[in-house]
């Protein structure tokens, strides 16, 4: 047999030793648990990020939009003005 045949049946020839399995799913949960903290925290965070950008963007496109028509409707009463003068 080869060296590492010899390796291998000590190994297993070994017990395991012994873990036990409700703490061992004590600490898997617990850190499950920080994890998922921490992604529905981070998540809350962006999800109020995006409102705030959006929010951000449609007061712009609002304005910009009230700032249009503003003008519009001045350059049709400049005309109207200029439109009565001449007659």
């Amino acid at each position: 047999m080869s060296i590492e045949e010899e390796k291998l049946k000590a190994l297993w020839a070994n017990d395991l030793p012994a873990i036990d399995e409700n703490k061992a799913l004590d600490k898997v949960l617990k850190e499950t648990q920080q994890v998922t903290a921490i992604k529905d925290v981070s998540s809350i965070f962006v999800g109020w990020v995006w409102v705030i950008f959006l929010g951000f963007g449609a007061s712009i496109f609002s304005a910009k939009r009230q700032f249009k028509l503003h003008q519009e409707s001045a350059a049709n009463k400049s005309k109207n003005r200029t439109h009565r003068n001449n007659q």
